[in-house]
């Protein structure tokens, strides 16, 4: 099917880019204004060796031993964007894993980030981990644990709609021939977070028409709309809930980073933190086909994200994320990977990092 909003998408985008000094391009001519970082891998881990990395971590962690692992000296951890001590915190509380990974392997640049089932202390979590591999061995481990959601369908039982396997989109090789740049996937990326960032619904993403998104498990997009229901955000596509406005309270999508590129997947993973600073005094707003949406939270409140994206022909087309309540206006304790601007952070002079 023709994606309607498809040529307004992309327009709207490469005003965007061309105002931040970028281009988008196709992948025969890919010509991107933001110079990509260098290789920071040895080369010497493919994605089998990095695969091979995430299992033993969780299996460390589920035995709760460092030992299992080869650490390197000097090696950091976080959780929830704040340093801890190995092993402390989910290091010592895992006590399961299971079936489902969805791994974004970037052999490139000595990085893989994992998405997981698990149980803290019995309790169904998901789990996302990046681990930065040099020479081998495990410099970085940066984890968010966030509580497991299942969605009701009809006032239905709960459904686990991840199930035991990611969605295949995560998992299939593209051709070359089909196959963006980093730099314009990075690109691409970024126009989501710009597009949903303080959200008037005249910077949309350049999103697939075959977009889905999921958020803790629950989907966000396409949700049927229930008989009496009064239409969400999520009752609609991913294109026409940000053309409609909705989201007009992630006011900051800010400390943006780029953690992993699966070039030969089309799959990249970023790291960024949404702050909705105007929750104590935008109580509700109207949306652009004049819905009044009601701002549920009473204070200002900071989520801490890890989402991972594909990318196909047209753009984003599937995301899957994992979130975490952390204090409000935190950082991300670690700032390895590729960093983006926040449009609203400059313009309010806001400090994205330590």
């Amino acid at each position: 099917m023709k994606n309607k909003y498809a040529g307004f998408a992309s327009a709207a985008a490469l005003a965007l880019f061309a105002v931040a000094g970028l281009t988008l391009a196709t992948p025969a001519a890919a010509q991107v204004g933001r110079v990509a970082p260098p290789a920071v891998g040895t080369g010497d881990c493919d994605r089998a060796c990095l695969e091979g990395f995430a299992e033993q971590f969780v299996k460390a962690v589920i035995a709760h031993d460092p030992k299992m692992l080869p650490l390197s000296k000097g090696v950091r951890y976080s959780e929830n964007g704040f340093e801890l001590p190995i092993p402390d915190g989910f290091f010592m509380n895992a006590t399961g894993a299971e079936k489902y990974r969805m791994y974004v392997s970037d052999p490139q640049w000595g990085s893989i980030v994992f998405f997981s089932k698990m149980l803290e202390n019995g309790a169904p979590v998901l789990v996302t981990t990046r681990l930065k591999v040099f020479a081998r061995q495990i410099t970085e481990i940066e984890v968010i644990v966030a509580q497991r959601r299942l969605p009701s369908s009809g006032g239905g039982a709960p459904t686990d709609v991840l199930g035991d396997t990611p969605r295949p989109e995560f998992t299939t090789t593209v051709p070359p021939e089909k196959r963006r740049s980093r730099e314009e996937l990075m690109n691409i990326v970024n126009t989501y977070f710009t597009g949903i960032e303080d959200n008037r619904g005249d910077q949309p993403p350049i999103f697939s028409s075959k977009c889905h998104r999921l958020e803790d498990g629950v989907p966000t997009s396409n949700v049927p709309l229930q008989p009496g229901r009064e239409p969400s955000s999520q009752n609609y596509s991913c294109i026409e809930g940000i053309a409609k406005g909705y989201h007009r309270n992630d006011n900051r999508l800010r400390s943006r980073r780029i953690l992993a590129v699966d070039l030969e997947r089309q799959v990249v993973v970023a790291g960024v933190y949404f702050d909705h600073q105007n929750s104590a005094y935008i109580r509700s707003y109207q949306t652009n086909d004049g819905r009044t949406v009601v701002v549920r939270d009473t204070m200002p409140t900071t989520l801490g994200v890890h989402e991972a994206f594909t990318v196909d022909e047209e753009g984003i087309s599937q995301v899957e994320a994992v979130f975490t309540s952390v204090p409000y206006g935190s950082r991300p304790y670690f700032s390895t990977g590729f960093r983006m601007d926040s449009e609203m952070a400059i313009k309010e002079g806001y400090v994205e990092w330590q």
